[in-house]
């Protein structure tokens, strides 16, 4: 059975990821900031032990696509800073 507080971190972390998912479908942009701070929530979250699976081995799967995402992310909002940055020089 699962406590109040962590079915509410949940609800959370599902609402962020809606959030962002609609952001990014819709091209705002400060959507690649939300999506680095929802996997880093996931991260935490995961290593805190709110969010386990069922399957024990995905957990080091999970650890290592969210990290990539969020470099992913991180290397995108940079282009995007950089290249506004040459825009007004």
């Amino acid at each position: 059975m699962l406590s109040q507080g962590t079915i509410l971190l949940r609800i959370g972390f599902i609402i962020l990821s809606l959030t962002s998912f609609g952001l990014l479908m819709e091209n705002r942009p400060k959507a690649g900031i939300l999506e680095v701070i929802r996997c880093l929530v996931f991260i935490g979250l995961y290593k805190l032990g709110y969010l386990r699976s069922h399957f024990s081995s995905l957990g080091y799967v999970y650890e290592v696509l969210f990290s990539l995402c969020t470099a992913f992310w991180g290397i995108q909002i940079m282009k995007r800073i950089t290249s506004s940055k040459d825009k007004h020089h």
